[in-house]
């Protein structure tokens, strides 16, 4: 069965017309940064507190991440916190598409790291990285392996 002209036409421009508005779309527009935060491990980390210029706008989701639209665009602070992990902050200019990236330790992933270096024989770095998981969460096992590492020193 043959289409009748009427519809052969009436197709021809709707195919037309459908490709036209895919062409003239507007591109969509950025109005958002991106705020993600993951341990040193590539973990990502939820629940992390941001802020910017001192102000709490919000915490990231399951994936370390958080959208926001900023008021305006301007040099900020921002800040990453979240309790047994380090805080971390950097300056960024806040602006639609801006990507604000942060990697966050953890007291046990630095305690961690510490054990490995001093047995490299790094006691010096070891010291810095134990100290460092100390001030994010004092516990007693990490104070004994802070004198061991002092302890070691001291022999050299």
């Amino acid at each position: 069965m043959r289409m009748p002209r009427i519809h052969a036409a009436l197709i021809l421009i709707l195919l037309s017309l459908s490709l036209n508005s895919c062409v003239l779309s507007p591109e969509k527009k950025i109005d958002s940064v991106y705020v993600m935060v993951y341990d040193y491990e590539n973990n990502e980390v939820m629940n992390v507190s941001i802020s910017i210029d001192g102000k709490k706008i919000g915490t990231t989701d399951i994936y370390g991440r958080l959208i926001i639209t900023p008021d305006d665009e301007k040099e900020s602070t921002v800040r990453a916190e979240k309790d047994g992990y380090e805080s971390v902050e950097t300056k960024a200019y806040i602006r639609p598409g801006q990507l604000v990236y942060f990697r966050m330790g953890t007291g046990a992933y630095y305690a961690k790291m510490a054990e490995q270096l001093l047995d490299g024989d790094e006691p010096d770095k070891a010291l810095e990285l134990i100290d460092r998981a100390l001030e994010i969460q004092d516990r007693k096992d990490w104070r004994y392996l802070r004198s061991v590492i002092l302890r070691r020193l001291s022999d050299e």
